[in-house]
């Protein structure tokens, strides 16, 4: 089921067919060094039928797809926090074709939107890695702050990055929509 539609690209819900895709994406080194700061380690596809079928996983993950159903990354929120009304956002692009044609940037947007819309939350928050600076941009267009950084707290390859730490607030992202006519359908 689509959950969001926008210009480019659909945000729907994640199936069981999807778990090789996520499997493939998060076994390219590549995309696993840019989504989740890892080298390395290999996920096998029982990983991800394990975490599929455990109901009460705390990540709640959707599929981006383009208007054809091509399928190129996906978008999650995890630590719903009911009393302090926030999630934490994570989303990549797995088909690395599409890097830098701005999906991302229109899947964070359409996501924030249904987040706010759809939970009862007031705040949207992520946390990147210093080297990620295409993120950060992307971030910072859809109305994300840098709101910290944890000195040296990522070890990737056995260098040590700084983790950056953004926010987001309904009242901001409200504010920005108004101000620039974003798309969402």
């Amino acid at each position: 089921m689509i959950i969001a539609k926008g210009e480019n690209i659909n945000i729907r819900e994640l199936t069981w067919g999807d778990l090789k895709l996520l499997q493939k994406w998060y076994n390219d080194p590549e995309v696993a060094f840019w989504a989740l700061g890892l080298t390395g380690e290999k996920s096998t596809i029982k990983d991800f039928e394990r975490w599929y079928k455990n109901a009460n996983s705390n990540v709640h993950r959707f599929i981006i797809e383009l208007k054809n159903g091509f399928a190129i990354g996906s978008i999650s929120y995890r630590d719903y926090d009911i009393n302090n009304k926030k999630v934490t956002l994570g989303i990549h692009i797995g088909e690395k074709n599409f890097w830098g044609k701005g999906l991302g940037t229109e899947a964070t947007k359409l996501f924030i939107r249904y987040l706010f819309d759809n939970l009862d939350i007031n705040r949207i928050e992520l946390d990147t890695f210093d080297e990620n600076v295409r993120a950060i941009k992307a971030y910072q267009k859809c109305g994300f702050k840098i709101e910290g950084v944890l000195r040296e707290a990522k070890c990737i390859d056995g260098k040590f990055h700084d983790k950056i730490l953004m926010g987001l607030l309904k009242k901001d992202f409200e504010n920005m929509t108004n101000n620039e006519n974003i798309k969402i359908d």
